[in-house]
């Protein structure tokens, strides 16, 4: 979330100088408002030395020390210590109303009462004190202090998202007082950011590149950096890819050279812009690089958005369990955001009708005093100037019935818009169901309702099936049509008792009372699964959709987001299970997730504690039954649960973008054992796509075979199938570099994805690896699976391709394979993963008959 306001730094107020030693007094407060924003601390010991300094109790010097704790309550609100603050600025104010009415000191106070009354949530107070600041401070022709005040009123009504108020703040801030570059900064920024929330975003890129080129005048990197990433991100709203990625490179360049803090924000949207282009691996990358050292239970409303896109990413690649914890945290900073905003909002409409009252009242006792004055003015007029004050009386009689009658018109449309504000605001514009943030407001009230009633109520979360490949088919239009009928066929299947939301996009959320059994609650799931499902006619058009549903008993002492997180765990099982399935939510599902986070914190740790070896598994040749290459095949040893598979802690170690430094420890560490190797021994390392999609990985390679001396033709990759999925002109590149050096390709796994024959040819793979359960499975005769190795074997004959058939565990499967043409086989059959690899390849071949015994 970048939408946040620039802070500007306080007007300074003139301070008389005429007690206590005047040098002293002068400089330590000129050094304390030199440090407030950059030291606060030190403001603050300075600010309170000058009090000290401060003697007797002339007009000037109860002036001076006013000023001194006006600037000791400003250093404690930045020290995050607003209690003592709000004590010290409010007395400082009482004294200064009482002897310095018309002084700027008085308005410099009341603008930090007014900061003070907006952290704590009071915005109705925060906006009088703003306004009667202003007031002073035009009175006193101080321009430029008026222009911040209007700056911070902008703000407060960003809180509250009232943006079309935020424009009209900023727009008059400019106008006071354009002369002033960090003004002109502040306005023309958040100003966009106004824009940008209502979708205006040519006019909010406009106003962003303003910004930028006062920026750039300031000579400010940190500045530079941040307002090109508000570019970027307008420009990827818009859907300007290739301009937001050239402005983001432009924005991490400067921020490497001087504005670090701004690094993981560009890089968050250049995530975004890869998501957005289908470029997952490279969207995972970049994200990750957003969140690196950061606590996701602790981030900031900056990360808003980033946290959406991070669980887009993670979900669309199927890690969960971080799709999990950035939905948790994006659901935490947007409960925050959404009670401020109503908090904001609330308070800032009371203080708006409050205003118009006062200034009522003020109009009607001005009326009165020039009538008292009038008739006092002469004896002489004493009649006539009865008769005008009874005119007057009449006059305002008559003004005051029309006010009123106004005021309760407008009450009367005030309301009326109010409540086509709360429906607008509480109902999803497109299908009529509740809000996402009205959604969450039912969830806490259904968890305080299952209190009182000692019963649960049920929370479901629901995702449609195929409907992303309905809305890329038949377009958006279509979409939203079949969004609005699927909206109408969960209200059919749930019965009036539900409470029904779009959560967003194809997501949706369905409230049960308290009351509803967990068996009820199923086949409530299940109606809605099998009605959802059904046809949908149009536009002539027949399509269908699915329903997955994860679901969780909602109770009150639990959060509200856990109970989301829950029922998202819920979702997630059912998605794996094979989709169109209702799942409840079960402990096990959250240990599950505990669990992997915990083996993932240990995995970090486990190359450096040496936990980690490499074990090597014999490839033979089918002819003479020869060692021809050995595959390396990590493996982590834990002092607490022993051996972890490498099914379970590699994907791990994907997800925690730890394959990186692992593969490389693992690929220089067997190079430097295959170089002891006989010269005809290969050895294949596995190779995860995420490693591929690093740039520096073609670097790794070379490190590895020069530091070791293995020659590159001994090498080869293996490289799965997905791997031809995600295949884009930056990885072809890649491949085509490592050929050139010498390495050879295996393509692991053959025959469980969707590999593509034109890549099979155009990168030269040197062998195909053919899965074990086709290995297995023809073996034992099934003739399907025999057609399909005999497929493989003659296609890879034909591109004269090695084929190795995996998973051989006994004689008769090896001699099945080789009569269908295998070249290679590898399994325990052959051999065992062992850490030690025989010198002489012949050697390396165990008894059958042991080897039988053993498999």
């Amino acid at each position: 979330m970048l939408a946040a306001a620039f802070s500007l730094g306080f007007a300074t107020p003139a301070f008389a100088s005429g007690a206590g030693p005047v040098d002293a007094f002068d400089t330590a407060i000129a050094e304390a408002k030199s440090l407030m924003m950059a030291d606060s601390a030190s403001a603050l010991a300075l600010a309170r030395d000058a009090k000290r300094q401060v003697k007797g109790n002339s007009a000037d010097a109860r002036k001076n020390r006013l000023t001194a704790q006006w600037l000791e309550g400003e250093a404690l609100m930045r020290l995050n210590r607003a209690d003592e603050a709000g004590t010290i600025i409010e007395a400082a104010l009482k004294e200064t109303a009482r002897s310095f009415p018309d002084d700027k000191l008085h308005a410099d106070l009341l603008r930090s009462q007014a900061s003070f009354k907006a952290g704590a949530g009071e915005y109705g107070q925060a906006l009088d004190s703003f306004l009667s600041a202003h007031n002073r401070y035009k009175a006193l022709g101080e321009d430029r202090s008026r222009a911040i005040v209007l700056q911070n009123i902008g703000s407060l009504y960003s809180d509250a998202r009232d943006y079309e108020r935020v424009l009209r703040y900023y727009r008059q801030a400019n106008e006071a007082y354009p002369e002033d570059n960090a003004l002109a900064l502040s306005a023309h920024n958040n100003t966009a950011n106004a824009l940008k929330e209502l979708d205006r975003l040519d006019e909010a890129e406009a106003e962003f590149r303003s910004a930028f080129n006062v920026a750039a005048g300031m000579e400010s990197p940190l500045l530079e950096a941040r307002i090109l990433t508000n570019i970027a991100s307008t420009q990827y709203l818009k859907g300007d890819y290739a301009a937001a990625e050239d402005t983001v490179r432009r924005g991490l360049r400067i921020a490497y050279q001087g504005a670090p803090e701004w690094r993981p924000f560009l890089y968050g949207v250049l995530a975004q812009i890869d998501l957005a282009r289908g470029n997952l691996a490279r969207a995972q990358q970049h994200i990750s690089q957003t969140f690196a050292g950061e606590n996701l239970t602790q981030t900031s409303p900056f990360f808003r958005d980033f946290h959406d896109t991070a669980y887009k990413i993670y979900s669309a690649r199927g890690e969960y369990k971080l799709a999990a914890e950035h939905l948790a945290a994006f659901h935490r900073i947007d409960g925050q955001a959404r009670d401020l905003s109503a908090t904001a909002n609330n308070a800032l409409l009371g203080a708006r009708f409050d205003a118009a009252n006062r200034e009522l009242r003020i109009s009607k006792l001005s009326a009165e005093k020039e009538a008292n004055e009038a008739r006092l003015s002469s004896a002489q007029n004493q009649v006539f100037l009865l008769t005008a004050v009874i005119a007057l009386v009449i006059a305002a009689f008559l003004v005051a019935l029309l006010v009123l009658r106004t005021v309760s018109r407008s009450r009367t449309a005030i309301k009326t818009a109010n409540e086509k504000l709360t429906y607008v605001t509480q109902h999803d514009g497109l299908t009529g169901l509740y809000s996402r943030d009205h959604f969450r407001t039912l969830l806490e009230k259904m968890a305080a309702d299952s209190i009182r009633s000692s019963n649960p109520a049920v929370l479901m979360f629901i995702d449609l099936d195929r409907f992303k490949q309905i809305n890329d088919i038949y377009g958006h239009a279509i979409g939203d049509r079949l969004l609005t009928k699927v909206a109408q066929r969960f209200r059919s299947a749930a019965g009036p008792q539900a409470e029904i939301g779009r959560l967003g996009g194809d997501e949706f959320g369905l409230l049960l009372p308290p009351g509803i059994e967990l068996g009820e609650a199923v086949v409530i799931a299940s109606d809605i699964i099998d009605c959802v499902s059904e046809f949908y006619q149009i536009d002539g058009y027949e399509l269908s959709v699915g329903a997955s549903i994860g679901l969780t008993l909602v109770s009150g002492d639990t959060s509200t987001s856990v109970h989301m997180t829950n029922a998202d765990l819920a979702l997630y099982e059912a998605k794996n299970r094979g989709r169109g399935m209702c799942v409840t939510y079960e402990q096990s599902m959250r240990q599950k997730l505990e669990d992997r986070s915990s083996l993932e914190s240990d995995l970090s740790n486990a190359l450096e504690n040496g936990q980690l070896s490499i074990c090597y598994q014999p490839i033979i040749t089918g002819s003479d039954r020869s060692v021809m290459g050995y595959e390396a095949l990590m493996r982590w040893s834990h002092p607490e649960r022993g051996v972890v598979p490498p099914s379970v802690f590699i994907p791990i170690a994907e997800e925690a973008l730890l394959i990186d430094p692992l593969g490389a420890w693992m690929l220089r560490t067997a190079c430097t054992e295959a170089a002891r190797w006989p010269e005809h021994i290969k050895l294949t390392v596995n190779v995860s796509t995420l490693q591929l999609t690093n740039a520096a990985f073609l670097n790794t390679v070379m490190q590895a075979l020069a530091s070791s001396g293995l020659t590159p033709n001994r090498l080869i990759l293996e490289l799965t199938e997905s791997l031809i999925l995600e295949m884009d002109d930056e990885l072809e590149q890649l491949l085509k570099s490592l050929k050139s050096l010498g390495v050879s390709f295996a393509l692991d796994d053959f025959g469980r994805g969707y590999s593509s024959l034109n890549y099979i040819e155009k990168m030269h793979f040197s062998m195909i690896k053919i899965d074990r359960e086709f290995v297995q499975a023809a073996a034992a005769g099934s003739r399907r699976s025999q057609a399909v190795v005999t497929a493989i074997v003659s296609l890879a004959q034909s591109l004269d391709i090695d084929v190795t058939a995996e998973g051989i565990e006994q004689e008769g499967q090896a001699d099945a394979m080789l009569k269908l043409g295998c070249s290679c086989f590898q399994g325990f059959h052959f051999g065992h993963p062992s850490p030690d690899v025989e010198q002489d390849s012949k050697s390396a071949l165990p008894d059958v008959g042991d080897n039988q015994a053993a498999a």
